[in-house]
């Protein structure tokens, strides 16, 4: 899998993909001021998950219907919840992720959201 990090993501969710051998890219490495339409621009062309706290990527898919691949939602908790919930998301739902679905993480529970055309009848 291929990620792609947003700037309110912290550094030790990057070093841990990276030290599980995934593919990161970070926003913060980039232009911290890029825009959320151009961050989920880079997202498709690359083929990368994105990974953030705020909901402005649901906006831009759900009510803009721009195009996509998939985002994992993290609820804005401290860092190390925010790791736990990382972990729990790959462990579980790696296939969601990979089939281009929105995972929204809270510590009470995981939703997947999936666009509806992409739903099968």
């Amino acid at each position: 899998m291929k990620f792609l990090l947003d700037v309110n993501v912290s550094g030790s969710l990057s070093d841990f993909l990276i030290d599980l051998e995934y593919d990161v890219a970070c926003v913060r490495d980039v232009d911290r001021s890029m825009t959320d339409g151009d961050i989920l621009a880079w997202a498709v062309r690359e083929q990368r998950i994105i990974i953030t706290t705020d909901s402005d990527f649901e906006q831009l898919i759900w009510l803009q219907d721009q195009p996509h691949c998939e985002v994992l939602r993290l609820e804005n908790l401290p860092r190390s919840k925010r790791l736990s919930l990382l972990q729990d998301v790959l462990a579980d739902y790696d296939r969601e992720l990979e089939a281009g679905s929105i995972v929204i993480a809270t510590e009470q529970k995981i939703r997947i959201r999936r666009k509806l055309r992409d739903m099968k009848p």
